[in-house]
């Protein structure tokens, strides 16, 4: 099977200058923060820009259809990305999407919300997904495959049939000890713990 994803093209290195034309001109451009992320809106469109590299449960590129912005966020952004029910709808205005790697502030395209939550009217969570995914070189800077797990083994699996308490002993002990730095491993579990 062949890799059928986005080609391999380099991203947009963004400034200030840009990121202005983007939302209509810096004269009705405000800015906001939500989290970690910055958000410019102008009347022409928004700037949503990310952390590279965001631990999961904050603001930042989730994979290479999806952005994810964590809030709250203040009214003017809820507006924007969610419509307002007493004014133009200014929900289909554009959203592009930026993030940042070190000195640099790369574009990476525009995306749609497609899921949001909210508290009280306040945004507290948002999904986007990008109109035209990330190919595998852009989403590998912008969000790094995470280091290889190291889980536990099979042994365990020997003693299933006959005993499932060590079974579940070598589990539970397995999977602490893959968990677990080597001179912080817990005692063996007691047997009262485990059941028959």
């Amino acid at each position: 099977m062949t890799d059928q994803g986005s080609a391999a093209i380099p991203a947009l290195v963004l400034d200030d200058e840009h990121v202005s034309v983007l939302v209509g001109g810096p004269v009705s451009t405000e800015r906001f923060m939500v989290g970690d992320a910055s958000i410019p809106i102008g009347r022409a469109g928004t700037v949503i820009t990310v952390e590279a590299g965001a631990p999961p449960g904050r603001s930042g590129v989730w994979s290479a259809e999806k952005v994810r912005l964590t809030g709250p966020a203040p009214a003017s952004v809820t507006e924007r990305l969610m419509g307002s029910p007493w004014a133009a709808d200014e929900s289909s205005l554009p959203i592009h999407i930026a993030v940042r790697l070190g000195e640099q502030t790369l574009y990476l395209g525009t995306a749609e919300v497609s899921r949001a939550g909210t508290a009280d009217g306040v945004l507290t969570d948002c999904e986007l997904r990008f109109e035209a995914p990330l190919g595998r070189q852009l989403l590998n800077r912008v969000r790094p495959p995470l280091p290889a797990v190291d889980l536990p083994g099979l042994e365990w699996l020997r003693n299933v049939k006959d005993d499932r308490a060590a079974a579940l002993e070598q589990f539970i002990t397995a999977g602490i000890r893959t968990q677990t730095p080597p001179n912080h491993l817990p005692p063996a579990l007691p047997r009262a713990c485990l059941l028959d």
